[in-house]
């Protein structure tokens, strides 16, 4: 029988029982006891760090077990990550859908298969931050509304010429920034980016651009000239739009701008946030930049074949 025997407790730390004497055990195995036992009391208080941090994003229990173990495992699609963690696959793949619209989740396609992996500290800091900003912008400007126009909260009629904004955040909500434009009776403009729309809601605009021509909606679009943009381009006809590029180390347009109707919408990418702007003066006025920005594109850009309508 050996002189000494490790346990695990609950608590990952060990436990030394003797059977004979204490003074019989090495100071080497005592220093390895001693470091084992920081060593694992360190994952534990990391472990419960994880889990406070991810109840600050309201998380259910489960959302949680499928957060650490997409955090755990690196970039995998839903069937392993569901295998491991011993979940339904549909359940995996619903929490997985509702942690990337929260912004802790990240989509990737590797041929036809969507890999799911955890953002990265400076997007989860960044939604925070942009949370408080917004929650503190909020309260301000209600203050400030309040003090400036509270007297006339018992007028019943609101001037219609005042502009309307609308915040949308999420990828759900910026999937309903683009099915507003559906409802352009006119066409669309816009200035934009394939690279980015492809990279940021790539299972969206797989079946958007078909739907938008189906629905007999043209475009007259700019976008920066890289080798996916070419591709695109040579859809124009197919998919009712007139493309000009232009260079890429001179124009970059990651979000987009588009123009219709009498509404203005701006889409940041990178903020996961969406705008919707209700003025005609505005959608006026940047329709005429547009304009000429697209003559002044057209004079040196790479125009696509289709024929501006």
């Amino acid at each position: 029988m050996p002189t000494s025997m490790l346990t695990f407790d609950r608590k990952a730390s060990f436990d030394i029982r003797f059977k004979e004497s204490a003074h019989k055990l090495t100071p080497k195995f005592i220093y390895v006891n001693i470091h084992m036992t920081v060593i694992f009391g360190h994952f534990s208080t990391f472990a419960h760090m994880i889990d406070n941090l991810l109840k600050a994003f309201q998380l259910s229990g489960k959302e949680i077990t499928v957060f650490k173990k997409v955090l755990e495992l690196g970039p995998q699609p839903a069937s392993s990550i569901a295998r491991i963690a011993e979940l339904p696959r549909n359940t995996v793949r619903n929490m997985l859908d509702s942690l990337s619209r929260k912004g802790l989740i990240a989509k990737t396609r590797r041929g036809n298969t969507q890999y799911y992996s955890a953002e990265t500290k400076e997007s989860l800091i960044r939604i925070l931050e942009h949370r408080l900003e917004q929650t503190e912008q909020e309260v301000k400007n209600q203050i400030g509304l309040l003090e400036k126009y509270g007297d006339e909260l018992s007028v019943r009629h609101y001037a219609k010429s005042r502009p309307k904004i609308t915040f949308y955040e999420g990828t759900s909500g910026l999937e309903k920034v683009y099915e507003d434009t559906l409802t352009a009776k006119n066409g669309l403009r816009s200035w934009g980016s394939f690279d980015a729309n492809r990279d940021a809601l790539p299972d969206y605009f797989t079946t958007y651009y078909r739907r938008r021509a189906k629905k007999k909606i043209p475009m007259i679009s700019i976008h920066p000239d890289t080798k996916l943009s070419r591709e695109y381009q040579e859809q124009d006809r197919k998919e009712l739009r007139s493309s000009v590029l232009v260079p890429c180390e001179k124009f970059t347009l990651t979000p987009e701008i588009q123009i219709y109707n009498d509404k203005v919408n701006i889409v940041s990418w990178k903020d996961k946030l969406g705008i919707i702007i209700e003025s005609q003066e505005i959608a006026d006025a940047l329709g005429a930049i547009f304009n000429l920005s697209y003559e002044a594109a057209e004079k040196y850009g790479k125009k696509s074949q289709a024929k501006r309508k």
